[in-house]
């Protein structure tokens, strides 16, 4: 068991220290930076980590990694993993006990990601301890939930000697097109799981602490309730639908707010957000708000929202939700941090971005010199779920041999994202960078079919190449889809003209209709079967397979109706035949029309949904 591996009652529970003992009076003086606190002197709340932490003692996986990092030589150590995750207790906890006698130093992460934080740090506090890091056990910089360009400019920072700097940041940004390029020497870069292991929660459960595996600690401990309430309306308890002397559009212009400079933070957008940016894009999450209009606040009423919530303290002791920071590219707002966890816990509960923050970020990353750090906004987008807004950001797709650090599955969910915004040409990109991606070797085949199977409906493409991608689907797709796929490949076949091709086209959509227990689809299939045999002479088997749509479907469907009408045909052929016609003997009848090619349904709803209607509609 090592020192850090335990979560103790008497170092982490109950003692909430009130008093700062050692804290340096403000001005700068380098001389001052003896009197920076002890970090064994600081409590762990003012470290970053939220309260009530667990009382009972148990031993995480990473505590060993991440005591060995600390007590080691190199003089940055990045520690990331999911918020609420533990990742910043896990780092003070080892910092406060192998470091204790180091003095600390706090600088606010977002004012200090400039090109070079350290050699040109705007913190005082922060320049008092860089200019004498000499004196005594040495200096500690910490610095919890750093953003992109920050942890970029630490992967390869080089502190004074007698300086430590310890790092907390979300696992996302390690992405490679966020913070591109390996760390450096002298720095550390330690991940911790995303949740906790069996192991971790059979540990817990002998202390008493009940933590089901997979569950992220802080989700469990941390009261979020607050942040719920500040960005979701109407939540604020039992018989509060709105704030004391609230009206409905003042909290609707609130939440509007945080919610803009929240979605700003956590896509790590490397702008400043301004009070009349941040009041323009939050419009835009007020209509979505209240989409019916019935409360959406004006700019004048966004104005005055932005401004209580950089004063007002919701409890006493407490910071402002939003903070306002006066950097040297100008003024820029960021929430608290449980604001940013409580969106990140919402999970699917929570809300999209509307589509004017795509727009603007856009706007504002229209340069050739922003181009990879407007990527990296749509890759974060991305692993945030943010589909639309990551589709539109990362426009145009990759070319079929560019490289690309996105997974197939990411591009089939940007090609979903794009066909439903209307960019078909985007979405034809990103289906065929799914089949570029993944190897025809049977291990993804659900994968490729889906992307092959949105490719096959492109009206625009080769014939050759939506039929290719047709039997893909054909072949590997699940029934309802390779039903589908059956029609479609039958009316290809159809207009070259190879009708025993058709067939076996049609039989194929049969067969998986049937697996598929989709009568629509069998009966759809098994009329076009009926209108072939028709039209090849075979009267008894068209006449079978008319009667057979009958009983699939009832009377009174489409595709019965056809089959009605099909049969009345041939009744009245037959009667011209047979006596009532001109005597010029039996007569070919024209090549059946085949209408699920032509078909047009709306919405791309993922391949395998069950549908009602007719086939989709093509890209």
């Amino acid at each position: 068991m090592t020192a850090t591996g335990r979560w103790r009652a008497h170092l982490d529970g109950a003692r909430w220290t009130t008093s700062r003992p050692g804290r340096r009076p403000s001005g700068g003086d380098p001389d001052g930076a003896v009197d920076l606190p002890r970090l064994a002197d600081v409590d762990l709340a003012d470290l970053g980590v939220h309260a009530p932490l667990p009382s009972p003692a148990f031993e995480r996986d990473a505590d060993h990694r991440i005591e060995v990092a600390v007590g080691g030589g190199d003089a940055v150590v990045v520690v990331v993993g999911p918020r609420l995750g533990g990742t910043t207790h896990a780092l003070a906890r080892a910092a406060r006990l192998l470091l204790g006698d180091h003095r600390v130093v706090r600088p606010d992460p977002a004012a200090l990601a400039g090109t070079d934080p350290l050699a040109a740090p705007a913190d005082p506090s922060l320049v008092a301890a860089l200019a004498d890091p000499g004196a005594g056990p040495g200096v500690v910089v910490w610095l919890d939930g750093v953003g992109p360009a920050l942890l970029a400019v630490l992967l390869r920072a080089r502190p004074p000697a007698g300086v430590r700097v310890l790092v907390t940041a979300d696992a996302g940004l390690l992405h490679p097109d966020v913070v591109p390029g390996e760390a450096g020497p002298g720095v550390t870069v330690l991940r911790l799981p995303d949740a906790l292991t069996e192991d971790e929660a059979a540990r817990a459960a002998r202390t008493g602490l009940t933590v089901p595996a997979g569950a992220r600690i802080g989700e469990l401990l941390v009261d979020l309730s607050g942040g719920r309430a500040a960005l979701v309306p109407g939540v604020a308890g039992p018989g509060r639908p709105w704030r004391l002397g609230e009206g409905r559009t003042t909290a609707t212009a609130r939440a509007a707010v945080l919610r803009a400079a929240v979605d700003w933070d956590r896509l790590g957008v490397p702008h400043a957000l301004p009070t009349p940016l941040l009041a323009r894009l939050a419009l835009a999450y007020a209509r979505e708000l209240d989409p019916d209009a019935t409360a959406v606040p004006g700019v004048d009423d966004l104005g005055r929202a932005v401004e209580s919530l950089v004063t007002v303290r919701p409890r006493r002791g407490e910071a402002p939700v939003l903070r306002r920071l006066r950097l040297a590219e100008g003024v820029h707002h960021v929430p608290g941090g449980r604001l940013t966890a409580a969106a990140d816990a919402l999970g699917p509960a929570g809300w999209t971005p509307p589509p004017r923050l795509g727009e603007v970020v856009g706007d504002l990353l229209d340069t050739a010199e922003a181009r990879a750090r407007r990527r990296a906004v749509g890759v974060l987008a991305l692993e945030r779920r943010f589909d639309d807004l990551a589709a539109l950001l990362l426009r145009p797709p990759p070319d079929r041999a560019a490289p690309r650090s996105t997974t197939p599955d990411e591009h089939y969910r940007l090609g979903v994202a794009s066909l439903q915004a209307g960019r078909a040409s985007d979405a034809r990109r990103w289906f065929a960078a799914v089949l570029d991606g993944v190897p025809d070797d049977g291990s993804r085949r659900a994968l490729r079919a889906r992307a092959a199977f949105w490719l096959g409906l492109d009206r625009d493409a080769e014939p050759a190449e939506r039929r290719d991608h047709l039997q893909l689907v054909v072949r590997d797709g699940p029934p309802r889809d390779a039903s589908d796929a059956g029609l479609l490949l039958a009316g290809l076949e159809r207009d070259a003209g190879r009708f025993d091709a058709q067939r076996g086209c049609l039989r194929a959509a049969l067969a998986s209709a049937r697996e598929a227990r989709d009568g629509v689809r069998e009966a759809e299939a098994r009329l076009d079967l009926a209108h072939l045999d028709r039209h090849s002479g075979r009267v008894a088997e068209a006449r079978a397979g008319y009667a057979r749509v009958r009983e699939l479907v009832g009377e009174d469907s489409p595709s019965a109706l056809a089959a009605t009408r099909a049969e009345a045909e041939m009744d009245e052929a037959q009667e011209a035949e047979t006596g009532g016609g001109d005597g010029a003997g039996p007569r070919t009848l024209p090549v059946p029309e085949q209408r699920h090619d032509e078909s047009d349904t709306s919405g791309p709803a993922s391949p395998s949904a069950p549908r009602s209607g007719g086939p989709r509609a093509s890209l």
